[in-house]
């Protein structure tokens, strides 16, 4: 073979390679662009569903579905909780006053007070519809979204009045 036909041989072949590896990398842009377009890599569908209890707490079973949360809540701080009330807060509002909790907070959930190791459930919804549902708290997320805050307490304990304590933190997915 004269070295004309050698220099057109390895020109075929350095371009076969290439045509073979372009085709392969437009391939996966596309199956990319076609996931990135469905959200498979949108934060949201990364974080999970997480109620994580500060020392002395518990934070259990935290779900949100039409506007609605749900949780059960806890305290094990070896002191009893009298006149408690609970608040829901969205990150970025801003830490509670005592104030707030009268507002939107929860009245006393737990009849008698709360007692070292004992859990209640709270529920937290725009429309109030029983005396132990907290109302007017911004929960305006659509399904699939996520919502991302913290649950305050404000209670009483032997030898103290009002008392404001970060209970748990929490990310949970609208369903």
């Amino acid at each position: 073979m004269n070295r004309i036909g050698a220099k057109r041989l390895k020109a075929q072949s350095a371009m076969e390679y290439l045509m073979t590896y372009g085709w392969a990398i437009l391939i996966i842009a596309v199956v990319l662009g076609a996931l990135f377009s469905l959200g498979v890599f949108s934060s949201s569908n990364l974080l999970g569903t997480s109620c994580i209890a500060y020392s002395g707490y518990t934070c259990t079973n935290p779900l949100l579905h039409s506007s609605t949360f749900t949780a059960t809540v806890g305290q094990a701080t070896g002191t009893s909780w009298t006149a408690t009330n609970v608040l829901l807060l969205q990150y970025g509002t801003g830490t509670p006053v005592a104030a707030a909790f009268a507002a939107a907070g929860c009245s006393d959930p737990v009849t008698g007070g709360l007692s070292s190791g004992q859990t209640f459930n709270v529920i937290f919804t725009q429309a109030a519809t029983t005396t132990s549902t907290c109302s007017a708290t911004p929960l305006a997320v659509s399904v699939g979204s996520s919502f991302s805050g913290s649950i305050w307490a404000f209670y009483t304990a032997a030898g103290t009045s009002g008392l404001i304590s970060q209970v748990a933190t929490l990310n949970v997915k609208a369903s």
